[in-house]
């Protein structure tokens, strides 16, 4: 399992998980399928994959779950073309065309009727909860999905203090100046995407991929009153990411070097917990220097 975004939470007060009633107040929530009736439905299932019991999984203090979202397809194509069809059977029946509680409950038993044969799609969020360092991560790229596993969490837990990651300089003002000012902090390269909006009118994005961020072309683009919304970067030469303005770590892709398993662990699920935990120790190395690089995290 290799996590391919990062949005980051710091937890505003100290979070105490008892791993002596964890198992039971996450098997509250556990995932279950669609019933015919549900359209969809979410909960948690085995980080570690089926094959194991536990709905979390414990290294160090951290803290691993996935959240599992399922939801039937119903295109509102089929769903509108069978009510036509109803509304024309009831037309028939009764002489004239159903009124506004009759048209409503049709499409009630419309959707009761198509249900059963919608299909079910799933995905699996996962979470990772760092107690000690007071963080909270979630590999989702849209705020949306994260938000969603994260108040599944808190439902389980009963509380979950985390906020979006907020630092005390301006993420874009920063990643312009690294670029004019040709500073780009020590243990980040620059990759080969940017993306820059104008100061006048936030709407106008230029996006630009290239081999030298460096350019005279995108450095002219910045001294027009343009700031840098997102780029591309590598930490230590073990992973590149797109950086965005909030923060997310999005795009992730780990060094070839950062991958060669080790050929003594021939069990799948020793290999499965190694690699896990490769990332998540890479991740708490960058993000202290993330936030140290933003001028540390900000008081609410």
């Amino acid at each position: 399992m290799l996590f391919k975004n990062l949005r980051i939470y710091h937890l505003r007060d100290e979070l105490k998980i008892s791993q002596e009633t964890l198992e039971t107040q996450l098997n509250s929530f556990k995932f279950t399928h669609c019933t015919n009736e549900q359209t969809e439905t979410q909960g948690f299932v085995p980080p570690l994959g089926e094959k194991t019991d536990s709905l979390y999984h414990v290294s160090e203090g951290q803290y691993l779950f996935c959240a599992r979202f399922e939801k039937k397809l119903l295109p509102a194509s089929v769903v509108k073309d069978t009510l036509a069809e109803k509304i024309e059977q009831f037309s028939e029946e009764h002489g004239r065309d159903p009124k506004g509680k009759e048209k409503t409950e049709l499409k009630d038993a419309v959707m009761l009727y198509l249900l059963p044969k919608a299909f079910a799609i799933h995905t699996d969020t996962y979470a990772w909860i760092d107690p000690a360092n007071r963080l909270v991560y979630v590999d989702a790229s849209s705020a949306a999905k994260a938000e969603a596993v994260l108040s599944l969490i808190r439902k389980a837990l009963g509380s979950l203090p985390a906020e979006p990651l907020s630092v005390n300089n301006d993420v874009c003002v920063t990643f312009t100046n690294w670029l004019l000012n040709n500073s780009v902090p020590s243990r980040f390269e620059l990759g080969d995407q940017i993306a820059m909006f104008s100061m006048q009118n936030e709407k106008k994005v230029v996006n630009a991929k290239t081999d030298n961020l460096l350019e005279d072309e995108i450095i002219n683009h910045l001294k027009q009153n343009k700031l840098v919304s997102k780029i591309a970067l590598s930490f230590d030469e073990s992973v590149s990411f797109v950086l965005d303005g909030d923060l997310t770590v999005k795009r992730i892709r780990l060094s070839e070097e950062f991958l060669v398993h080790d050929d003594e662990l021939e069990d799948a699920m020793s290999r499965l917990v190694t690699d896990i935990y490769a990332q998540l120790a890479l991740f708490s190395r960058l993000t202290p220097y993330i936030i140290g690089e933003f001028g540390g995290i900000a008081k609410s």
